[in-house]
């Protein structure tokens, strides 16, 4: 029949999915029937009949000898494929059934990335058509910065020009200036500056940043070879203040003086300089005073013999007129950066017998 067997696609597509489930189950026996109006299994029955038989004659016909058998004719039947095949075809529709759903996969994965490419498209195209619209407003500014600069390049050379001016009166203020500061300078220096204070006598210590200054009293022609000098007699009294002053000058600019002392050498120590000022400002400069030193002789402590006494017997040196040098006095000082240095000063004190 025309939509019997594996002509029934139908009934093929089942088979494919159930297998055999997808015809009647079999009986008992193993035997599958189907029913007269059901002719999706391929098959077309009729109904059965169970024929009768005689068997005594049946016997009798076995026992019979036949030489000669009529053929049977062959039963016309339905276009049958064989099993193998049936199953090669299953197999090969199973895969191309696989490659289908794989194909679909795939152009579904397409689909996607060409909705992708086109989304970027769009997007590159808005991109170049912002880039578009940059490169124009360049072009229009690049126009603009052009003509700016035209303008800036002439007042840029006006600059150019005007500093070319100022420069040249800055160098000429600056010569001035420092004109004025050498001259200042010199001032400076020669109002209190190392040259000044040597020029009036000032004794330079070995760094030439203090000097030392004796402003004597009385004295004689014979002493005037010496720093400092006095004269004296007898009648000296004790603590006599003497004419003599000591002017110290820091003619540092920078630099400070923290300490003075005042040490003497050699005999006799007939003064002693006054306390005053211990440490001295740059460009300054301090006096101190001295005053003989009343040092009894013959009868006093010892060490405190050789000065002078207001009494003749008592005098710790000859009595007749005479010029004492032995004594020598060193001015040490000491500035802030650590540095030191020192003036030596020598002495001459001219003792009259009478006073």
């Amino acid at each position: 029949m025309k939509n019997s067997g594996l002509k029934n696609e139908a009934q093929v597509a089942k088979i494919f999915v159930s297998g055999s489930d997808a015809l009647p189950q079999t009986n008992d026996s193993g035997i599958r029937l189907f029913r007269e109006s059901d002719l999706t299994d391929g098959i077309i029955s009729g109904k059965l009949i169970r024929p009768k038989y005689n068997t005594s004659e049946l016997k009798k016909s076995i026992n019979t000898s036949i030489s000669e058998l009529l053929p049977n004719s062959a039963q016309e039947r339905d276009a049958m494929v064989l099993k193998s095949l049936y199953d090669s075809a299953l197999e090969q529709i199973d895969k191309l059934s696989q490659e289908i759903e794989d194909l679909k996969l795939l152009l579904g994965e397409r689909d996607s990335r060409i909705k992708e490419l086109e989304s970027e498209l769009e997007q590159s195209l808005i991109n170049l058509e912002g880039e578009i619209l940059k490169a124009n407003i360049a072009s229009e500014q690049s126009t603009i910065a052009n003509e700016q600069i035209g303008e800036t390049t002439i007042d840029l050379s006006n600059a150019i020009q005007n500093s070319i001016n100022e420069a040249i009166s800055r160098v000429s203020l600056t010569a001035r200036v420092e004109a004025l500061l050498q001259e200042n300078e010199s001032l400076r220096e020669q109002l209190f500056g190392l040259s000044a204070q040597t020029a009036e006598g000032a004794i330079s210590g070995g760094d030439n940043g203090f000097t030392v200054k004796v402003n004597n009293g009385d004295g004689d022609d014979s002493q005037l070879s010496a720093d400092l000098w006095a004269k004296t007699s007898h009648k000296a009294g004790n603590g006599r203040k003497m004419t003599n002053t000591i002017e110290v000058s820091n003619v540092t600019t920078d630099n400070k003086i923290t300490n003075i002392a005042f040490v003497f050498d050699g005999d006799p120590k007939w003064f002693k300089v006054k306390s005053g000022a211990s440490s001295i400002e740059p460009e300054t400069s301090e006096t101190y005073d001295c005053e003989y030193k009343n040092i009894g002789g013959p009868g006093t402590p010892a060490g405190n013999r050789g000065g002078i006494s207001p009494r003749r017997r008592r005098i710790g040196w000859k009595g007749k007129g005479q010029n004492y040098t032995g004594l020598s006095l060193k001015v040490n000082v000491t500035f802030a950066d650590g540095s030191t240095d020192t003036v030596s000063l020598s002495t001459n004190l001219r003792k009259n017998k009478k006073g």
